[in-house]
């Protein structure tokens, strides 16, 4: 499995991130995202002064799946593992 963090234009100032996985490689969902498909996040995890959490404990009333637009994504960057046990 393999970690993004993934930035969207959402019509804020900075965007939002997305943090979570695929067994896409990088290389697969830079080319789904050219070809204009829908990127799939899988794992949702949350920052929150300064700890990765799970989604649940963000919100368990939604699955922690998401579907990205590849017309709102801005930039892809891959994790060296799983977010929430690599060091700070």
């Amino acid at each position: 499995m393999n970690w993004y963090k993934i930035r969207v234009k959402d019509g804020s100032a900075h965007g939002y991130t997305f943090v979570g996985s695929s067994s896409d490689s990088l290389e697969t969902l830079a080319e789904k995202a050219s070809r204009g498909e829908y990127l799939r996040l899988d794992n949702l995890v949350y920052h929150d002064q300064g700890k990765i959490k799970d989604w649940a404990q963000w919100d368990n009333r939604e699955a922690p799946i998401v579907y990205l637009n590849p017309a709102n994504v801005v930039a892809i960057q891959p994790f060296k593992g799983d977010p929430r046990s690599l060091p700070k």
